[in-house]
């Protein structure tokens, strides 16, 4: 046995489809490559991934077998104390277990899969991403862990993570590659249509309207609603009754950013939305979320999403 995929109730079922999707094709490419990957769960039998997908597993064995790859997909939860909860329930016996393979074993996890690894310590030291949106989560609960949610992809070496919930298609090709070779993984991709090119989260991220902060949410209401108008730190404390001291502590322990890069996150993304849904030239849309100079807003546009005005929307636009 080379290849095994864990699976528990809640995963995502594209994760998991696409895996067994991939590896069929190389063992229907390489027959002497033993590419067909055991599925495993604690209790083995019957696990329902959704409403309307359910997939047959064996019970994890005991011992666990030496293998020279191990997969986990993504699960669902609904936010990171949700996550929490599955690692110490659903998912406890897969971070036991991943906490005894040996050295040797190549091990990879996406979106919140990646959480799994970090909770059995394979992350420790060894750089890594997760899902875009529950960086600050994962850097607060694993602070050991090089942390970049900029990538897609990120081989650790012994360990690969990929991002989020799609990203997961990226990562079974990576470890393709690993495993049986670039020439495999080519044939196997373009079967697919995939291509591993995805390098970046960037152009995916968007910042998080809800918060349970009320303070943190009133701010946060008002500069999305004044977004082309000139804004400053004492004037978002005025329009919301706050002291620019406690706006900006609140603002950093309940957001995880300074209130002044909320709005500059703001104004990109409505700059992203522009984009895609208008035909407006860059110079008006600048305009329009607030800057005064295209060229320095383009810069940040860049920074914050690794495309360019132009790359972004022929990339973006319907």
């Amino acid at each position: 046995m080379r290849i095994a995929l864990w699976v528990e109730a809640g995963a995502t079922a594209s994760s998991v489809a696409t895996t067994l999707d991939l590896f069929r094709l190389a063992q229907r490419f390489q027959p002497s490559g033993d590419f067909t990957p055991a599925l495993f769960s604690s209790r083995g039998g019957p696990v329902q991934l959704t409403e309307a997908v359910t997939v047959a597993t064996e019970a994890r064995p005991r011992p666990f077998p030496p293998l020279e790859a191990l997969l986990l997909p993504g699960f669902f939860a609904e936010s990171p104390e949700g996550i929490a909860e599955a690692l110490a329930t659903t998912w406890r016996d897969a971070v036991a277990v991943l906490r005894t393979l040996p050295a040797g074993t190549l091990v990879g996890a996406s979106c919140y899969g990646t959480f799994a690894l970090a909770e059995a310590g394979l992350l420790d030291d060894r750089p890594a991403t997760t899902t875009w949106w529950l960086a600050q989560a994962f850097r607060s609960r694993y602070p050991r862990v090089r942390l970049d949610a900029d990538q897609a992809l990120v081989d650790g070496g012994r360990v690969v993570t990929a991002g989020a919930m799609t990203a997961h298609a990226d990562l079974a090709l990576h470890l393709l590659r690993r495993l049986g070779g670039a020439a495999l993984a080519r044939q196997v991709g373009a079967v697919m249509l995939l291509d591993g090119a995805r390098t970046s989260q960037l152009p995916f991220t968007s910042l998080a309207r809800r918060y349970p902060d009320p303070l943190v949410q009133r701010a946060v209401d008002w500069l999305a609603a004044h977004l082309a108008e000139p804004i400053t730190l004492e004037a978002l404390a005025r329009a919301v009754n706050a002291s620019p001291r406690t706006l900006f502590r609140r603002f950093r322990d309940r957001a995880g950013l300074a209130p002044m890069a909320c709005l500059q996150a703001l104004r990109t993304d409505r700059a992203k939305e522009l984009l895609e849904a208008t035909a407006d030239d860059f110079e008006t849309i600048t305009a329009r979320v607030g800057y005064a100079d295209p060229a320095t807003f383009r810069r940040l546009f860049k920074r914050a999403t690794s495309l360019t005005p132009g790359q972004y929307r022929r990339r973006f636009r319907g």
